[in-house]
C-alpha cells in the first residue's frame, strides 16, 4: 500500500548536513529591520566567477588564505570586487531574529542537489520505529536483563555486563529491537515500511540559538544561554509531502518471524504514534509544572500547544511527530527505559557523561529550545 503523506512543521525542524558554518569565512551578517539579522552563507563557486582573468591567481591564493586564518571574507570580497552586492556571492539568505556574534557558528541543515532543505525519509522512519518501540516495550519478559550489552568472561567464559572505560555497564535496545522487530535486517519488520523524503521550498529556512531549560541553575531561573548555538532550520507552518510505502513482500516476510504486528495498517501505525507523542508530551508538561523555578513557562505553554495540535489530530488518518535535532533525550529514546527497575542504577550512568556529579538532579536536566521559547521537531503527518 503507498499513500502520500502531507508534513507540516508545527515548530522549526533541524535534521543537520553534518557542516558546521563559521562566521565571516562562511557566513557573513547583514543588519535587517529591527532587531533582525540576515545570515549570507557564502557560496565559493559564486565568488570565483566575480574574478577577472588577471586577478584570479592572486585571487585564489589570498582567498585560501582568509579562509585558512579564520579571516573576514566579507572584506575580502569588497577588496577584489568593490561592487559586488551579497547576491551576487550567496548561496542563500535565512533570517535570524537576534543579533549574531563574531563567535558564533551555524550548524548547517541538510540540502539536496537542487538547495532545496529537506526531512530525510530515514529521519522520519526512525522516529516512527521509536514511537513503536516504546509502545511495545512492556510486552517484553526479563527486560531490564535484556538491555545490557553483554560479553564473554575470559576466565569463567560466562556472559557478564560490558562496560565502558570508566567502569559504567554498557546499554543497548538491539536485543530489545531483535524480540520485537525480528532477528536480523532480512527479517526486520520496518523493512516493509518504506517512507520518501520531505522536500521543502527554497527560502523556507531561518535561523535560530538554541539556548538551555538547565534545572541545575543555582539561582532561581531555570534559562541557561551559556551554551548558546545558532542552527540553520526548516521554519514553523511550512508544508510538504512524501511517499508512504507498505510493501506486502516484506511485511510477509517478517510475519513469519514475529508473529502478527500492531501496526498492520497505516491507519493504526498513525494511531499508535499519536498516542505515544500524546503521553510523552503529557509528561513533559507535568514534570515542568512541578519545577519550583521560573523560566519554564515559555516552554510548558509550547507543549501545551503541542498537546492541542496531536488532540486535535483526525483518528487514523493524521499524528503529530517529532524528530530531528534539539528532541532531546525522552523523544529520542522513546523514554520507555524510565518504566525499569534499573533505570538509575544503570540507564542513567550509560547516558549521562559525569552522571557522579548530578546524582541529586533529574535525568535528564535539560531541555532546548530557542530564543523565541520555540522547541524543535514536531511535525504533523497526514494521510492524503
Amino acid at each position: 500500500m503507498m499513500s502520500k503523506v502531507k508534513i507540516e512543521t508545527l515548530t522549526p525542524v533541524h535534521v543537520g548536513s553534518g557542516n558546521l558554518l563559521y562566521n565571516k569565512s562562511d557566513f557573513i551578517t547583514e543588519k535587517s529591520s529591527g532587531n533582525d539579522t540576515t545570515i549570507v552563507v557564502i557560496s565559493p563557486d559564486k565568488i570565483g566567477k566575480l574574478m577577472s582573468d588577471d586577478k584570479v591567481e592572486n585571487f585564489i591564493k589570498l582567498w585560501v588564505q582568509t579562509i585558512e586564518n579564520r579571516g573576514d571574507l566579507k572584506e575580502f570580497i569588497e577588496e577584489f570586487a568593490p561592487n559586488a552586492s551579497s547576491d551576487d556571492y550567496s548561496k542563500r539568505k535565512i533570517t535570524l531574529s537576534s543579533l549574531a556574534t563574531p563567535d558564533d557558528t551555524l550548524k548547517e541543515c541538510i540540502h539536496n542537489g537542487m538547495g532545496l532543505p529537506y526531512i530525510p525519509g530515514s529521519s522520519i522512519k526512525g522516529a516512527i520505529r521509536t514511537a513503536v518501540l516504546a509502545s511495545l516495550t512492556n510486552e517484553i519478559y526479563n527486560i531490564e536483563s535484556k538491555i545490557i550489552e553483554k560479553t564473554k568472561d575470559k576466565i569463567t567464559g560466562e556472559m557478564i555486563p560490558k562496560r565502558d572505560k570508566k567502569g559504567n555497564i554498557i546499554v543497548t535496545s538491539k536485543y530489545i529491537e531483535k524480540e520485537l522487530f525480528g532477528s536480523d535486517p532480512n527479517h526486520d519488520v520496518f523493512r516493509f515500511v518504506q517512507v520518501g523524503d520531505a522536500y521543502f521550498e527554497k527560502r523556507t529556512e531561518i535561523a535560530t540559538r538554541l539556548i538551555n531549560l538547565n534545572i541545575r541553575n543555582s539561582n532561581n531561573d531555570l534559562t541557561d544561554t551559556s551554551k548558546s548555538q545558532l542552527i540553520e532550520a526548516i521554519r514553523q507552518e511550512a508544508n510538504s509531502e512524501f511517499q508512504l510505502n507498505f510493501t506486502e513482500k516484506h511485511y510477509q516476510l517478517a510475519k513469519e518471524k514475529v508473529g502478527e504486528m500492531p501496526f498492520s495498517s497505516q491507519s493504526n501505525l498513525f494511531s499508535l504514534i499519536n498516542k505515544h507523542t500524546k503521553k510523552m508530551v503529557e509528561k513533559e508538561i507535568e514534570d515542568w509544572e512541578n519545577v519550583k523555578k521560573t523560566g519554564a513557562e515559555s516552554y510548558i505553554n509550547e507543549m501545551r500547544k503541542i498537546l492541542e495540535a496531536i488532540n486535535g489530530c483526525k483518528e487514523e488518518t493524521s499524528c503529530v511527530l517529532r524528530l530531528g535535532h534539539a528532541s532531546g533525550w525522552h523523544f529520542i529514546t522513546g523514554a520507555w527505559t524510565k518504566t525499569l527497575d534499573n533505570f538509575k542504577t544503570v540507564v542513567v550512568p550509560a547516558s549521562r557523561p559525569g552522571n557522579e556529579n548530578y546524582k541529586k538532579y533529574d535525568f535528564p536536566k535539560t531541555r532546548r529550545l530557542d530564543e523565541d521559547s520555540h522547541i524543535l521537531g514536531f511535525v504533523k503527518l497526514t494521510i492524503i
